[in-house]
């Protein structure tokens, strides 16, 4: 049995992202597999819960004590903020490009000893270059995530209060991510193929604007933002109510809308379905699970 430290060099690096991904293609081998994570800070208990998500690996949906890591898999992978109190096999390193800078790392690196390090959110092209950066420091560079819209965007739940906006509709949407966030066009017939070119999205029009809303929802948005106010029939609030999207309401112009929700871009949690989906096939592509293993 082997126990897996995956860890980050500054909080908000992407451990989770990357303690899920691996359990999972650990567990696409056949092998049986534990995913945990330590309670040591205030995403414990949401990392917890997107964990117990994972088809096929065993995990609570709370968070563990240090001494409470059950060994009765092949594979044990544990996210934490540090080893202190754990037995441990291996360690992945999680760093996240263009944030810590080469002093910290190159000290985390000489503290943990990591057998693996993980760079994550990598724009695109730039992997070999950070390797490359880590390689130098010290460590050794196994894989670079590529940088993901999806995993940086706000959820629902994120962006309603941000526009100080009603939310209603599929409350299990609510804590669900869209990849595009989409303005509406000038006239519904020109949202036909405009809508169909962004299958994953949350959509901003005007509040007067029924016609582009409802031509928006054949196309079936996770969220419909309406700008300036109530919608003028109750029409799409009543569809909001019994078909599978959000709705959010706002006073707000849709420049102000755009405004508000940008700055939510990369701080939001690693929550939901979606995010989850796409970080297993992002670190699944990236890492090869016998490298862990």
């Amino acid at each position: 049995m082997s126990r897996i430290l995956v860890t980050s060099t500054l909080p908000g690096d992407g451990k989770s992202v990357v303690a899920a991904g691996i359990a999972s293609a650990l567990r696409a081998t056949g092998a049986t597999v534990r995913l945990v994570r330590i309670d040591d800070g205030d995403s414990a208990v949401g990392d917890a819960q997107q964990f117990a998500r994972i088809n096929g690996v065993r995990g609570a949906s709370e968070p563990v004590g240090a001494g409470e890591v059950a060994s009765d898999t092949d594979h044990t992978v544990i996210e934490a903020s540090s080893g202190e109190g754990l037995e441990i096999d291996r360690i992945v390193l999680v760093v996240r490009h263009g944030e810590a800078d080469d002093d910290t790392v190159t000290r985390t690196l000489a503290e943990l000893h990591p057998n693996a390090v993980v760079v994550n959110g990598v724009p695109e092209h730039g992997g070999p270059a950070a390797l490359e950066r880590v390689a130098g420091l010290g460590g050794n560079g196994v894989a670079a995530i590529p940088q993901d819209r999806h995993l940086a965007a706000p959820t629902v739940r994120d962006i309603a209060p941000a526009l100080d906006g009603a939310l209603s509709g599929e409350e299990e949407l609510f804590d669900e991510a869209s990849r595009d966030l989409v303005i509406g066009p000038v006239s519904a017939h020109e949202g036909m193929d405009y809508f169909r070119k962004y299958p994953d999205k949350t959509l901003i029009t005007r509040h007067d604007r029924i016609d582009i809303a409802l031509g928006a929802l054949d196309y079936e948005p996770l969220c419909l933002i309406l700008a300036g106010g109530e919608p003028t029939l109750p029409y799409v609030a009543q569809r909001a109510e019994r078909e599978s999207f959000a709705l959010i309401t706002t006073s707000l112009t849709t420049l102000e809308v755009v405004e508000a929700i940008g700055p939510l871009y990369g701080n939001s949690a690693f929550v939901g379905e979606r995010k989850l989906a796409t970080a297993i096939e992002l670190v699944g592509a990236s890492l090869a699970a016998h490298e862990l293993a």
